[in-house]
């Protein structure tokens, strides 16, 4: 697996846009997940931000398609974010 945090090794293997994180495979950059991790303020100062990409298969595997359908009920009907 590679570093999310390389973009290029120089010799034109870029990961930007292209690759899921998890499992390596070239994917449309219009099919890419992207998943992006926000720590709590109390923990922002050991924490930082952090945004990966990741194929839909890989994005099924984290079960990620249960969380997509729940927030689009929540967002359907009206009520708050989930865990908000």
């Amino acid at each position: 697996m590679k570093s999310v945090e390389r973009t290029s090794d120089g010799t034109g293997d870029s990961t930007h846009g292209r690759e899921c994180y998890r499992c390596d495979r070239d994917v449309a950059p219009v099919r890419l997940f992207r998943l992006v991790s926000e720590p709590p303020t109390a923990l922002s100062h050991d924490y930082r931000t952090a945004e990966r990409f990741c194929c839909p298969d890989c994005a099924a595997a984290m079960n990620l398609s249960e969380f997509s359908e729940r927030l689009k009920s929540c967002v359907d009907s009206g009520e708050g974010p989930i865990g908000g």
